[in-house]
């Protein structure tokens, strides 16, 4: 496990996200870690429903999701890389319940290891991991890393579902559209998850209209105040990453406003926030803000 993956996670991210749960009218889960072949497996265990939130280390900071019910096992996203889909799999028979239902986003590669499971989206979703832009950047990532990213063995959403509840597992879920992909909301833990947050990460920005639509949905969470984000490439976060991301796509959006040219945008950026990692994220938020250089 890389200790910048970790690092994320420390006891008192763990205490702030068990804390942020109790005041938020849900009971404070019992924490813990369970070390896997590949990556961390830690544990949120609220009684009644538990969160599996699995870190796989992965040259990605890639994080996928269990949430077990009182009979049952639902996933939300496949670890991508061969290592931790065994690993992924081998934890999940040691959970002694089926999981025949599993959430795919953003995320579709490692078919293989979710054989015999029924694989959830909305069409949206479905239409980006067949032939849209899930397809091309997993298609990259499986140049970029090789057959151990499992970007040619990839899933197909068999069953679409309408933004709104479901009950899987018998445990309530309420999917979100975001435009080719989807956010869940799960109301037993308060928590929601979504493809990337990242407080002190740079996010990838599409443009003038995406900045907008990560406000609405930023300012979304804080009116709701999910007790935990669930990030697909960060260990799971509390109210204080969603402020801070609030506070980092305003101010781009006043750089994007007074810069010139990307370089300016960029060098503003690494200004107000010095200790972001994620600069391969801004250089591709510059090119998508200012495309004619």
């Amino acid at each position: 496990m890389k200790k910048s993956v970790r690092s994320a996670f420390s006891a008192f991210a763990l205490f702030v996200c068990a804390a942020s749960a109790a005041s938020a009218a849900v009971t404070a889960p019992k924490v813990k870690e369970v070390p896997l072949a590949a990556g961390v497996m830690t544990v949120f265990d609220y009684g009644d429903v538990k969160l599996h939130a699995y870190a796989t280390g992965d040259a990605l900071a890639d994080e996928a999701y269990i949430v077990e019910g009182a009979d049952a096992l639902v996933g939300i996203e496949l670890p991508p890389f061969t290592a931790n889909l065994e690993a992924w799999k081998s934890y999940i028979g040691g959970l002694n319940k089926p999981m025949k239902d599993l959430f795919v986003s953003a995320h579709p590669a490692g078919a293989s290891y979710a054989e015999g499971m029924t694989i959830y989206g909305t069409e949206a979703a479905k239409n980006a991991i067949a032939g849209g832009s899930t397809a091309a950047i997993t298609e990259g990532l499986h140049k970029a890393f090789g057959d151990e990213f499992r970007g040619s063995d990839t899933v197909s959403i068999a069953k679409v579902l309408a933004a709104g509840p479901v009950t899987l597992g018998g445990v309530e879920f309420i999917l979100v559209a975001q435009g080719d992909a989807y956010d869940i909301v799960i109301p037993a833990i308060n928590a929601v998850s979504t493809h990337m947050l990242g407080k002190h990460t740079h996010s990838i920005i599409g443009g003038a209209a995406h900045m907008d639509a990560m406000l609405k949905t930023l300012r979304g969470y804080r009116e709701a105040q999910y007790a935990m984000i669930l990030p697909a490439h960060s260990a799971p976060e509390g109210q204080d990453a969603v402020s801070e991301k609030i506070r980092y796509v305003e101010k781009l959006k006043e750089l994007a406003a007074s810069s010139g040219s990307g370089e300016e945008f960029k060098k503003g950026a690494i200004a107000a926030f010095p200790q972001y990692d994620g600069l391969n994220y801004l250089d591709m938020t510059a090119a998508a803000l200012f495309p004619a250089e």
